[in-house]
């Protein structure tokens, strides 16, 4: 075994590439990907025909690979909202996967293709240019539409009527043929699975509601996979940008035959744990099950004979949204415990158990009532796993492979342990200085001081570089990890926005460093 696997990320930002080449790293694993060069950036396409070349020359190096379709198809995620490519022409490069099998029948294939989102927004830097001028008059449509072919509601009838003259025809046309030619395309890997092309397929939902149009091909998925019996195979659950990190953890394990761990969640409040997180259909407890059961696992009620424990911080009524500085005030209130929760963090921690957080409060950040908390009481440097980034989906994916990898390592020890703790240390430095350092204090001050569309990229990049490294001197990183020392080796902004970061992390051997 090469202990090797490809990964076509979905495109070029690190938490969809670099990600989880780290995560898999901690469990002495190596992810290998394209360049950047040729994974497109936002609306522009990746390069299809170098990313095909590339998986045929990588192919035998690898015992598995784990590809998305929207790249693979489309050119990336974003693209896939906008191209106007045709059935035939997606199939025929998505084809390539058959020959990559045939090359080697005994090759694992886990693939995702996430189901269309809805953006309720006039902002249209992820969508067709219309949306600037029909976004939330189409959202509005999609799901009224869809609530009445559910319940039969004369209200939503009436409105979808209303609404309906407001929306040009040619664009209510060409919304829908987009979204009739992706879940056509979505369809038809029903049949690779079916055939054994596919070990694993996940249909990840981005940005979701109760309604719409992506719930209605939700369902008609869901029907179909139930009347296949494919439903050991195909998943069908919010997220996006984590869904890599999963497969490539499930992967592994599968690769290594080694039985997953099994999860024991407890949460922060039970009101929270019963909400339905930001953008999101479900309750984030179900968020929980569903994300664990992607990675191949399941949960149970008791933590004894639980391999790893899932600490869930929720929101006291609802979750918050730190990027859009919405319903803050609903988040840390009487309906959830912080100080009780922390206490069985501990003592869990203390009986030795494996413990990771994912810190669901906020959508887009970290809660800011936790974090100082976790690091003035030296849990967070226990922890096995932490994640508190966008979505709870995007959370729960990354700390549950991250928590994977490390039960891993003590489980079936591939790396030295010196290495093993650099790269756990790392990932864990990463995930507070992004999930709670840029997006939960940075990103605010930075999107209050400036306008962004009146900078330019440098400009942009000098400001949050500022202010990032001036928050980053407050923190006391030198002893956050005993041994080592931390050091930020670059800072950029991925897609030239402040929505997301781009962050190099190193962690050296403090008598190493110092003797230099």
């Amino acid at each position: 075994m090469n202990r090797k696997i490809a990964l076509l990320p979905v495109d070029a930002r690190p938490v969809t590439r670099d990600l989880p080449c780290q995560l898999a790293a901690i469990g002495g694993w190596e992810i290998l990907v394209p360049e950047c060069e040729y994974l497109g950036f936002l609306k522009e396409p990746g390069n299809i025909k170098e990313l095909q070349q590339w998986l045929e020359k990588t192919v035998d190096e690898v015992d598995g690979l784990v590809i998305s379709i929207d790249m693979l198809g489309y050119g990336g995620l974003v693209p896939s909202r906008i191209s106007d490519a045709s059935i035939d022409e997606v199939r025929s490069r998505i084809q390539l996967i058959s020959k990559l099998k045939e090359k080697n029948p005994n090759m694992k294939i886990m693939c995702f293709s996430a189901t269309m989102r809805i953006s309720n927004s006039y902002v249209n830097e992820e969508e067709k240019d219309y949306w600037d001028r029909y976004g939330v008059e189409l959202w509005t449509y999609s799901y009224y539409s869809h609530r009445y072919a559910k319940t039969k509601d004369p209200a939503s009838k009436k409105l979808v009527e209303r609404l309906k003259p407001e929306i040009p025809d040619w664009i209510l046309e060409d919304y829908k043929n987009t979204r009739e030619r992706n879940f056509a395309i979505n369809r038809t890997l029903l049949d690779e699975v079916e055939s054994g092309l596919f070990d694993t397929l996940i249909f990840p939902q981005d940005d979701t509601s109760e309604y719409g149009m992506n719930i209605q091909e939700q369902e008609l998925l869901s029907q179909e996979v139930l009347a296949r019996q494919l439903y050991d195979n195909v998943f069908i659950y919010p997220g996006a940008d984590e869904v890599a990190s999963t497969l490539v953890a499930r992967m592994i394990y599968d690769l290594e035959d080694l039985q997953k761990p099994v999860f024991h969640p407890f949460f922060s409040g039970q009101k929270g744990a019963l909400s339905p997180a930001m953008y999101e259909d479900r309750p984030i407890a179900e968020s929980v099950k569903g994300q664990v059961y992607a990675f191949g696992s399941f949960t149970i009620e008791s933590s004894v004979g639980a391999d790893i424990l899932l600490a869930v911080n929720v929101p006291g009524k609802k979750q918050g949204d730190l990027a859009l500085q919405k319903d803050l005030d609903e988040v840390d209130t009487a309906d959830r415990n912080l100080g009780e929760w922390l206490l069985k963090v501990k003592h869990y921690l203390g009986t030795g158990k494996m413990v990771a957080i994912a810190d669901l409060a906020y959508s887009n950040g970290a809660d800011p009532a936790l974090i100082p908390r976790l690091l003035d009481s030296s849990i967070f440097k226990k922890l096995t796993g932490y994640a508190g980034w966008n979505t709870a989906g995007n959370s729960l994916g990354t700390v549950i492979a991250h928590a994977a990898m490390v039960h891993l390592h003590k489980n079936s020890v591939k790396l030295n342990e010196s290495d093993f703790t650099r790269r756990h240390y790392e990932q864990l430095l990463l995930r507070l200085l992004e999930d709670y350092l840029y997006q939960t204090i940075v990103r605010p001050q930075v999107r209050d001081r400036v306008n962004e569309p009146d900078l330019e990229e440098a400009q942009l990049l000098g400001e949050v570089k500022q202010t990032f490294l001036k928050t980053a001197n407050e923190l006391d990183l030198e002893n956050l990890f005993s041994g080592f020392v931390p050091s930020i080796t670059s800072i950029f902004l991925p897609w030239n926005r402040t929505f997301e970061i781009g962050l190099t992390v190193r962690l050296d051997e403090r008598n190493k460093n110092e003797s230099t």
